[in-house]
């Protein structure tokens, strides 16, 4: 499949069109494809006075949630323009700014972090091998990163994928992924220098099929 344009344009043009029927996020905050049981917000670690970026934040409602455990400062990033607005729309706090942009390129401008998160968002649709040495520059020592993505299945190519999506009866968008393997996503995130704390992997049918992970790995003191 053709990618004539940048893989950030690909991906803003169709979340931005998502974002366009869809204004509103649910409440609940979950880190797996199909609600199951498993980790909440504690995967992140104690919040209070931290520094803290979502990457791909969509309309904001999981970060504005952050402020509940005493965040000090909470950052948003997201490539769609409708998503942006309508968090800060949304969400008016002092704690919270909203960044519109390409994680891999807006990385490099955060302020020094105690926490980075996605779920589901640029840590999947972003160049890992871009976007993790660029947030690794802007992690304390100690800083933790948590993101979730679907696995790579068994017997598929490992790297950059185009994916369709649906959007209403007959209307799919196009995508850009990065899919690995967990022992992939684990070898690249050693290779760029982070500590593996913990890998969850549901137990449940479903989230087993797509192959729902959630990674939480370290910036080491000293590195």
């Amino acid at each position: 499949m053709p990618l004539p344009h940048s893989d950030a344009t690909i991906n803003a043009r169709t979340w931005d069109q998502i974002a366009s029927t869809m204004r509103t996020e649910a409440d609940a905050v979950s880190w797996l494809f199909r609600t199951a049981p498993g980790p909440g917000l504690e995967i992140l670690g104690d919040l209070d006075g931290t520094t803290v970026a979502e990457l791909g934040c969509g309309h904001g409602t999981r970060l504005a949630r952050l402020t509940q455990l005493g965040i000090h400062r909470g950052i948003g990033i997201d490539v769609s323009p409708t998503r942006i607005h309508t968090a800060m729309t949304k969400h008016q706090d002092d704690r919270l700014e909203w960044w519109l942009g390409d994680a891999c390129t807006i990385t490099a401008r955060l302020p020094e972090l105690d926490v980075a998160y996605s779920m589901f968002g640029a840590l999947w649709f972003a160049d890992p091998h871009q976007i993790l040495p660029a947030l690794h520059t802007r992690l304390r020592p100690g800083g933790r990163l948590v993101f979730s993505c679907l696995a790579r299945q068994p017997g598929t190519p490992e790297g950059r994928r185009a994916h369709l999506v649906r959007n209403g009866p007959g209307r799919q968008l196009l995508t850009v992924r990065w899919m690995y393997s967990i022992d992939g996503w684990v070898r690249i995130l050693t290779d760029h220098g982070y500590r593996i704390d913990h890998v969850h992997q549901p137990n449940d049918k479903i989230n087993r099929h797509w192959g729902s992970a959630i990674f939480r790995a370290i910036r080491p003191a000293g590195r």
